[in-house]
């Protein structure tokens, strides 16, 4: 016997109490045909930060008394349509051979219901929101690269099997080396359905959610204006719709919800009233409706498989598949254009435009699918729905992943330098460090912001291991001597800037500036000597020039 059929015990006992006290029922007239009511419910956890569930998690989710547990319990093989969200599935298959056996039963369980099933978003994240905050797609998955560990499951790649042995049945069977398209495969019976939060869907949503493969998208009553309102199926413009009936909803989740027995049956009683008074019913044609349950319906404890019983129970209710919903009677309905609010949309903005950036910064690294993947996933972890349900929450939980972001875009840089000394020609030293996991490949440009030096390349690649730093030699020439700024930016193979412009003050000494200095000192003294003497040699031979050119006679004989 399974844990789950152990829990089940323990609901049968409880119905059989309730049968005990039966459940009034709200009798059609002979008249009215039944109420077609369909049912949805999600299949999913709390918001975490990681997009991905731990073994932890998985195994407290799992046990008998766990969350997953009670709601596949109360699920199972019911007329319910469950939308499960492939986080779980995705969770359970990324930690292979360590997976915690109660996980690996429950997803096999999972496996073998009756029911009709389609996957919710990953992480059942905000559908609208990305669209409305800028997102031309439905923001998805891209990549689990960065979460599949081989070493989980080295067992299962065995190249060479034996193929005349036999297996031994106490041997568990060592899981396949996952795919980022394996992990989110499951044989879902009905293909593609939107469900997106009650009254969040704008005009411009509906069009973006056709072209991105959703056949059919589940939309509130407030969230469509209808002439008529006895089909729960609708076609919004040329697209099809299923429309939740959100009072009925409403009654649903207060049954599934109460803490005693007689509150449940007053709960009851009235949903058994709004389903017989649902508009339409003829004897010739049924009306339908959809009871859907909000994302965090399951809690400690819950009644959904005595309800669902009740409501079968009911002469005015037959319960029908989702399927039979959606292929049957429609009318024509338009949307009621309600996007979500001004704040919401802000917040999540900032997470893409953030998310944008680390695309860009990843084109750095040899694998950037090891990053964009990452960040994808952590991005829909943060816009699950189910995080706003507590003041203040939600928006740290984004301001983190913000954060988070530029801590990524910081981790490849130009390390701290002190001021250089450059000779006459030679290298200038630049080193850059990666604090990622994996290598990376820089191109450094140096630009002297001064014709003192002359870079000799204006583009360096380097090459850095993970979590190390490594030093680039960067050819220049000096052009004379003095102090120089240098601005020091690097960027990936996709011409994207990395980091911010570094400053760096280098002193130049150009070798050849000095004895050519001097060599022109000398040249001017000499000349200035050569003027000097030979000015004094033409002043000395004026005067000579002016000299008389013969003495006086003197007559001697007249002194006589």
């Amino acid at each position: 016997m399974t844990f789950r059929h152990t829990a089940l015990v323990a609901v049968i006992g409880l119905v059989g109490a309730i049968v005990a006290a039966p459940v009034p029922a709200v009798a059609a007239p002979a008249s009215k045909s039944p109420v077609g009511v369909g049912i949805v419910v999600p299949l999913s956890v709390p918001g975490g930060a990681d997009g991905i569930i731990s073994a932890e998690e998985l195994e407290d989710y799992t046990s008998p008394t766990g969350l997953l547990t009670r709601e596949l319990d109360a699920l199972a093989d019911t007329s319910v349509a469950i939308g499960i969200d492939p986080m779980i599935i995705a969770s359970i298959r990324l930690l292979g051979t360590s997976a915690p056996e109660s996980a690996v039963a429950w997803l096999a369980e999972l496996d073998e219901v009756d029911n009709e099933t389609f996957a919710l978003t990953y992480a059942d994240s905000d559908l609208t929101i990305g669209l409305q905050a800028g997102s031309k797609t439905v923001v998805a998955p891209t990549s689990f690269d960065f979460a599949i560990d081989p070493t989980l499951f080295a067992a299962a790649t065995d190249p060479t099997p034996d193929p005349d042995s036999t297996p031994d049945p106490t041997i568990p069977v060592s899981p396949t080396l996952p795919t980022s398209d394996t992990l989110l495969e499951w044989d879902h019976s009905l293909g593609t359905v939107a469900w997106p939060r009650p009254g969040t869907v704008s005009k411009d949503d509906l069009p973006v959610l056709a072209d991105a493969g959703y056949g059919t998208t589940i939309l509130s009553a407030a969230n469509v204006s209808r002439a008529g309102q006895n089909a729960a199926a609708a076609i919004v413009g040329d697209l099809g719709t299923v429309v939740t009936d959100d009072l009925l909803s409403a009654l649903f989740a207060t049954a599934i919800h109460a803490q005693t027995t007689e509150e449940w049956q007053q709960a009851v009683n009235q949903l058994a009233k709004g389903i017989g008074a649902t508009p339409g019913r003829s004897s010739s044609s049924g009306a339908s409706v959809l009871l859907a349950l909000d994302r965090a319906g399951f809690g400690d404890a819950t009644r959904l498989r005595e309800t669902v019983n009740a409501i079968d129970s009911l002469n005015a209710a037959d319960l029908i598949d989702f399927s039979e919903l959606v292929d049957g009677p429609s009318s024509r309905a338009t949307l009621v254009d309600s996007p979500q609010t001004a704040g919401r949309i802000k917040l999540v903005r900032s997470m893409l435009v953030a998310e944008k950036a680390d695309a860009a910064f990843a084109t750095v690294a040899d694998t950037p699918v090891l990053i964009t993947g990452e960040r994808r996933i952590r991005l829909l972890g943060a816009m699950v729905p189910n995080w706003d349900r507590y003041e203040g929450t939600w928006g740290d939980e984004i301001a983190a992943f913000v954060t988070e972001s530029r801590a990524i875009r910081r981790s490849v840089h130009v390390a701290d330098s002190s001021d250089l000394i450059f000779g006459d020609r030679g290298f200038i030293p630049i080193s850059v460090s990666n604090g990622l996991d994996q290598p990376v490949t820089v191109y450094i440009s140096v630009r002297p912001l001064s014709p003192l030096l002359t870079v000799e390349s204006e583009s360096f690649e380097l090459e850095i291991e993970p979590n190390s730093q490594r030093r680039a030699q960067i050819p220049a020439v000096a052009r004379s001597n003095g102090s120089v700024e240098l601005a020091v930016s690097i960027s990936t193979r996709s011409d994207v800037l990395v980091g911010s412009t570094t400053f760096v003050r280098t002193s130049v000494q150009a070798g050849w500036e000095t004895p050519v200095t001097a060599a022109f000192a000398v040249l001017i003294i000499g000349v200035f000597v050569f003027g000097i003497v030979r000015s004094i040699r033409r002043r000395r031979r004026a005067v000579i020039e002016n000299e008389p050119s013969e003495l006086p006679v003197v007559d001697l004989e007249d002194d006589e």
